[in-house]
């Protein structure tokens, strides 16, 4: 991957903030890959109601990781002064240690009644290692957002790597090696991979920097940091645990209202739509931080925004299609018969999920421009609709129905956001309209294509495969037009 990454960096002429994309897609590209290429051989090993314990229990943690530092890791990318960071850094691990032993309290005296109450008593054993997980995850958080301000972009690209090999080895030995584990093999192998690739990130910048940050700290910094930013914990802990907790509500409640399996089945589909998406999301929301902070500064945030906007649109609209129209073929074909749930799954999810991916880089723009008030109350209104479409579909006992419902108001919902966002940034809603027509009259074509194969074969595989060849062909057309985009980033 490495390798990849070097030649990609001397074929095209990349400017600086395209050369950050690159690097930390290199880590996710290798790191969603594993995902990916590890998962058929997971689903054969593990049952569905295996991967809904384990959603649960990742649906937990990411909840209570929003604030395992209260926020104030987002703030490390902002100060000025390295000094100031260095401090925020500091107080970011206390918070989270502090987060870490409460949560061990919580676990001690609730784990069992929240299993059941997720009609998941497997659950109860396993949320012992909630704390461990919330720290490794805690300080890789905090970590992250200082090799960000750095601007160390491959310390965190080979961090994505080693997580991704060190979870899919540890998950397919304990399930291989010991098929009564049931979930608690995915749970393991993920709490490894954490540790590892947390531990790893930790001792590469004490070694490169620790004596920097070591001699920064002092007293009256820490608290001047401490009230500068106090807007993070009180509004953007908030506002991030009400995004998470309505990312992770479908999974709670699918639970609650459902089984396991149902959850498993959503699990899935989530993953594997989620997952390519945020190898280019994640990406590019990691280098457009420091960059879009630096922008606003020079008076050209609305330009750098409304690029990756259309950048965004352009690299997910095409594939999104596609895999909305073969997915529960696909997902049959690629996974086995009884995971063909997942695919239908997937179709509902799909335009919310493709927002989801264009969005979330730009969400940095709350921060940047220190509006967390007003993304506070965007979330509050996403977390209210959610809640309650799910409850409905819930009570009506259709897990489709719920599913249909959830995808549809997400949709809109982060449409909205989108919109929002870039009104925030000083770009036109009349600009972005445009961009979006424009690019789905690109991409109709595309998506016609399979259907077409379709209905002259009436063949359920020429069918899928023909989908997955109008994808390897938008993949060429996009590396073409590759060159363009990364000189003008």
């Amino acid at each position: 991957m490495g390798n990849i990454g070097n030649y990609i960096l001397k074929r095209f002429p990349l400017g600086i903030f395209a050369r950050h994309v690159v690097t930390m897609m290199t880590g996710s590209v290798f790191a969603g890959g594993i995902g990916i290429i590890v998962m058929p051989l997971l689903t054969r090993i593990y049952r569905p109601e295996d991967f809904g314990i384990f959603t649960l229990y990742t649906s937990l943690l990411g909840v209570l990781t929003v604030v395992a530092c209260w926020r104030y890791e987002l703030a490390i990318v902002l100060p000025e002064r390295d000094e100031d960071a260095a401090n925020l850094l500091l107080l970011c691990i206390v918070i989270c240690l502090g987060m870490g032993l409460l949560t061990l309290i919580l676990a001690a005296i609730f784990r069992a009644s929240l299993a059941n109450l997720l009609n998941a008593p497997e659950l109860a054993s396993w949320l012992w290692f909630l704390p461990l997980s919330l720290i490794a995850a805690g300080v890789y958080l905090l970590l992250n957002y200082w090799s960000t301000r750095r601007k160390h972009f491959k310390r965190l690209a080979i961090r994505q790597m080693t997580q991704s090999s060190v979870t899919a080895v540890t998950q397919i030995a304990g399930g291989g090696l010991c098929p009564t584990v049931s979930a608690g093999g995915l749970i393991g192998g993920a709490i490894v991979g954490q540790v590892t690739a947390s531990g790893w990130l930790a001792w590469q910048i004490k070694k490169d920097e620790g004596m920097f940050i070591s001699n920064a700290i002092n007293r009256s910094d820490f608290m001047r940091v401490v009230r500068r930013y106090k807007k993070f914990p009180l509004f953007d802990s908030w506002s991030g645990l009400l995004n998470t907790f309505s990312g992770m509500l479908p999974a709670l409640l699918l639970g609650y209202y459902f089984s396991p399996d149902i959850v498993g089945f959503y699990a899935l589909g989530y993953l594997i739509l989620h997952a390519p998406m945020s190898v280019v999301g994640s990406s590019i929301a990691q280098a457009f931080f420091p960059h879009a902070n630096e922008a606003k500064r020079n008076g050209q945030l609305s330009q750098l925004t409304l690029k990756i906007f259309e950048h965004l649109l352009i690299i997910g609209l095409v594939p999104i299609l596609l895999l909305t129209i073969v997915a529960p073929e696909l997902f049959a074909l690629i996974f086995g018969d009884r995971w063909f749930t997942a695919g239908e799954y997937v179709r509902w999810l799909s335009v919310w999920l493709l927002f989801v991916f264009i969005s979330s880089p730009l969400s940095n723009i709350y921060s940047i421009k220190e509006k967390q008030k007003e993304g506070l109350i965007v979330n509050i209104v996403m977390f209210c609709s959610r809640l309650i479409v799910l409850v409905i579909g819930g009570m009506k006992g259709d897990a489709l129905f719920t599913i249909k419902l959830f995808g549809i108001t997400g949709a809109v919902l982060w449409i909205f956001n989108c919109i929002y966002i870039q009104h925030l940034a000083d770009v036109s809603a009349i600009k972005i309209f445009l961009i979006i027509v424009k690019q789905s009259m690109y991409g109709i074509p595309y998506a016609l294509l399979p259907v077409a194969t379709y209905f002259v074969t009436q063949s359920s595989l020429t069918f899928v495969l023909s989908g997955i060849g109008v994808g390897v062909i938008f993949f060429i057309v996009q590396l073409r037009r590759m060159k363009d985009i990364c000189v003008s980033a």
